[in-house]
Order: structure tokens, then C-alpha cells, then sequence
């Protein structure tokens, strides 16, 4: 996408890609709702989201995220290879297919 006005006219935006977030749509949507009480198209997420993106303002603190992930999920922090929104969801998706 190319910024069309103003101070940035001229300078392409590269969002990133969506593609694994697309495979687990369902999970994403139960997840954002339960974690972060966002519905469906009240968020942007991407592949590269991460669990950070999602702290307060000038926090990086992500313990109290994590916490609600454990209490709803099952799933603690070393469960998972990074704080990746798609590999948790990932994670949650292994879990019920084992189940």
C-alpha cells in the first residue's frame, strides 16, 4: 500500500502476512474474545503478532497475558516457542486435536 497525502506521500506500507492467522480464524477469534474480550473485527492480527503487541503502554510486561492464557487454556509460557499469537494458538489447536 502507498500513502497517497501528507508527510509520508510516496512511502509504501508491507503489512504482514495473515496466512497462518487465516488457518486457525476460529481459534483466533475465541482467543482475542476470551484473553483480550476483543469480537471479531475489533483487532488486527498478523503472523508476526505477538503477545506483547498487546501490553499497556510503555509495559512490556506480558505475566498477567500469560496468566489468563494458563487460567483459560491450560497453557503456561514454556509450553509454547515464542509469544506468537500463532504459535499458542498452534499450541491450543494440538491440544483438542489430542483430545
Amino acid at each position: 500500500m502507498e500513502i497517497k497525502r501528507g508527510r509520508y506521500r510516496g512511502k509504501k506500507i508491507t503489512f504482514a502476512s495473515s496466512s497462518r492467522v487465516d488457518v486457525l480464524r476460529e481459534v483466533a477469534d475465541e482467543f482475542m474474545f476470551e484473553v483480550f474480550e476483543f469480537s471479531a473485527g475489533e483487532y488486527l492480527i498478523t503472523d508476526e503478532s505477538s503477545l506483547s503487541d498487546f501490553t499497556e503502554m510503555g509495559s512490556a510486561d506480558v505475566s498477567p497475558i500469560w496468566q489468563r492464557i494458563e487460567d483459560h487454556y491450560g497453557i503456561r509460557a514454556n509450553d509454547v516457542s515464542s509469544d506468537r499469537l500463532v504459535d499458542i494458538f498452534s499450541e491450543i489447536c494440538g491440544r483438542r486435536n489430542l483430545q
